[in-house]
Formats: structure tokens, sequence, C-alpha cells
């Protein structure tokens, strides 16, 4: 009786413990996450900057496009994913972080491939330099990674949570091009604003988010 009351605590104690999953797809979702933080983290650091070195200004006005606010938001949520399989278990947090990093990257490749690539005359200059890594292989590989191994969200609702950067950064670029003391305005470099066309442009980004937060549900749930 003592040996058999012995085995039923050890497996409750066992079953107590975050369990360690070392599967080969947790593996390559690790691997995945770690280069795409550290790859954002090189290119940021050492490409994106004229001369491979950074100034003050330099820093502020990077930080007003949302290509390298998503690029930033999208390595933080993989490498905290990255720890997280290291520690063996994914809260639902986590995972969210890890699909609205996902989400705001996606929205940066179609914008440049359907909004700014025609108004450049095309995608190469869209391409060069940082930019291959910020507009296309960076988001493909968080896309690749997230629909392959990273576990879905709970609900439909948790996927319209992917709405909030877009809009956040809308509400942003709206004050900061209309709205801001003129010695502290934005210049309209997306050129959401051309002609007044603002109201049809944030609709337009709108509605394309919301129909991506669909999709990415539709792949991961359905």
């Amino acid at each position: 009786a003592g040996s058999s009351s012995g085995s039923r605590k050890r497996a409750a104690g066992a079953l107590s413990k975050p369990r360690k999953d070392k599967t080969p797809m947790n593996t390559i979702s690790f691997i995945l996450n770690a280069l795409l933080f550290l790859a954002t983290l090189y290119i940021l650091a050492f490409r994106l900057p004229a001369n491979g070195r950074w100034n003050k200004e330099q820093v502020f006005s990077a930080l007003r496009f949302f290509t390298v606010l998503s690029n930033i938001f999208c390595a933080l949520g993989a490498g905290i994913y990255a720890l997280y399989i290291l520690m063996g278990r994914m809260p639902q947090a986590v995972v969210l972080i890890r699909y609205l990093g996902t989400l705001a990257v996606t929205v940066t490749l179609i914008s440049v491939v359907v909004f700014l690539a025609p108004r450049a005359g095309g995608l190469k200059h869209l391409l060069e330099g940082a930019n291959l890594y910020l507009h296309l292989l960076g988001p493909l590989l968080a896309m690749a990674d997230y629909l392959l191994f990273v576990p879905p969200l709970g609900s439909f609702g948790a996927y319209l949570w992917g709405l909030a950067p877009v809009l956040a950064y809308g509400f942003m670029y709206l004050y900061k091009t209309r709205i801001a003391p003129e010695d502290r305005r934005w210049p309209d470099f997306y050129g959401f604003n051309k002609g007044g066309a603002w109201p049809l442009s944030y609709a337009m980004m709108a509605l394309g988010t919301l129909a991506l937060c669909v999709i990415y549900w539709l792949l991961k749930c359905i």
C-alpha cells in the first residue's frame, strides 16, 4: 500500500511540473524565432543606418515608419516566444504577442507590394539594402513560422487584436501629418493624405487588416 501511495504522489508531482516539450517542431520553431530576432537586430543595428552607425536624429527618423516599428515588434515577440520554448511552456499572452507581430509585418509586406510599389515604379527600389529584409524576408520568415508551428489562439475575437497595431499607428500618423503643430509635423511619406484622400486610405488599411485577421483565423483554426 505504501508503495502504491508513493507512486501516486510521484505521478501527481510529475503532472504539476511544466512539461519540457522538445519535439522536432518546437526545435525548428525555436531556431526560426531566434533567427528572426537576431537577424532583425543585426539589420536594424548595422545595415539600416547610414555608414553603419546611428545618431539621435536617424533613430527618431527611422521610428516614424511602420516598417521599422512592425519589424521591431515582431522581433521582440519572436525573442520572447523562443525563450518560452526553452522553458517548456507557452502562455496564451505570448502566443498573442507572436501573432500581433506577425500580423504587423504581414501588413508591411502587403502594403509594400500593393500600395507602395505602384507609386515607386516597382518593387526594385523598395527591396534594396536593408529593405530586402524589412519589407520581404523578415515578414516571410515570421509568417512561415507562425503558420507552421505557433499554436492557434483561443477564439476568433483574439485574432481581431491584430487590428490594434495598425489602428494605433494610423491614429499617430494622422495626428503627426494633419493635426500636430506645423513645426512638429511629419511629411506625408506614405502618401495616405495625398489629395485629401486620408479617409479612404485609412478605411482601406483598416478593412485590409481586418481581412488579414480573418484569414489568419481561418488558416489556424478551421
